[in-house]
């Protein structure tokens, strides 16, 4: 995208700021665009969803095309964080903890999640004297 706008600055008169292609500026638009991961929680009884910070792991995305068997993971070396987050372009996102579902498979942008009814939380042994 920016080697679009690179090619118009060689003649820059003719191109972006003359009359004839100034719209080839709009090209900038998706390099500004910030890759984030905002978690909206979805409610049952259909009103508006609203924002939720649910942790999430977030690290440098693995290719796992062609990856037989069980579910491999996405990303590597990751680190929790909670939502809202930003991601840099190589990174990749997925949820912490099994509490809620995603409704889409990209955590991406505005994900909506919904809460897991099978979910239940781990008992923590009591203290020991």
């Amino acid at each position: 995208m920016l080697v679009v706008l690179f090619a118009g600055a060689l003649n820059i008169d003719k191109t972006l700021f003359g009359s004839q292609y100034h719209f080839m500026l709009y090209y900038l638009v998706p390099c500004i665009y910030p890759r984030m991961v905002v978690t909206l929680l979805d409610k049952e009884d259909g009103s508006e969803p609203e924002p939720i910070s649910v942790p999430v792991r977030v690290g440098q995305a693995v290719d796992t095309t062609g990856i037989a068997g069980k579910q491999a993971k996405a990303i590597t070396g990751f680190q929790t964080h909670t939502t809202p987050v930003l991601l840099s372009c190589t990174d990749r996102a997925e949820l912490a903890t099994e509490e809620y579902i995603p409704v889409t498979k990209v955590i991406e942008g505005f994900v909506i999640i919904k809460k897991n009814k099978d979910f239940q939380p781990e008992e923590q042994e009591a203290p020991r004297k």
